[in-house]
């Protein structure tokens, strides 16, 4: 219904975004992970969007996303009975993308119970109904192997008591030159100890 919506800051809360788009203020819901990304009032701003209506109420709401494919990601999560919108949005803001995939791909219960925060049944079902769709869309050994060192260093890091957003964050500015999860959170050690 609406793809995406391009416009203006108007305000932000802890939940949800408005964008002006040519005087029309769309409220959009936005993750706990999406808040640090939004800009300040004014500024310029674009979020793919999931159109959605409660079967119960009527109620109607705008999911929006950073990318195309953590709203396609968000459409699939929603299609598996007992997923609705808010909880799809729930565990894409706990977890990255392609590491997520990956659990999925690999059945890995742990990874989605402990970083996704989903419970064991969710966490199975999740496998079951999506490993399949997930595994048709080619994800290369290598870049496999990548993603599992990443997850093996933020858990890691979590253990050493940094928060799962500090890890992530610390992931992210790692030199991809380092293959092993050992060099991974050597590298993010360092950088977590200058940011004190």
């Amino acid at each position: 219904m609406i793809g995406y919506l391009s416009g203006a800051v108007a305000s932000s809360s802890a939940k949800s975004v408005i964008i002006d788009c040519n005087g029309v203020g769309y409220l959009v819901y936005v993750g706990e992970k999406m808040q640090s990304m939004i800009p300040q009032v004014g500024a310029p701003i674009k979020l793919y969007t999931h159109f959605s209506m409660s079967p119960r109420d009527g109620e109607v709401a705008l999911f929006g996303f950073a990318t195309p494919e953590e709203l396609s990601f968000f459409e699939l999560l929603t299609s598996i009975s007992g997923i609705g919108p808010k909880s799809a949005q729930s565990i894409l803001s706990k977890a990255d993308l392609q590491p997520l995939q990956l659990a999925i791909i690999q059945g890995d219960e742990h990874y989605l119970r402990k970083v996704a925060g989903l419970g064991p049944k969710t966490a199975q079902r999740l496998i079951l109904e999506l490993k399949e769709k997930i595994a048709s869309v080619h994800v290369s050994d290598e870049s496999a192997a990548g993603l599992t060192s990443d997850r093996e260093a933020i858990e890691a890091l979590m253990a050493l008591g940094y928060s799962q957003y500090q890890a992530r964050d610390a992931m992210k500015q790692v030199d991809h030159k380092h293959t092993k999860s050992e060099d991974k959170i050597t590298a993010a050690l360092r950088l977590l100890s200058k940011a004190k």
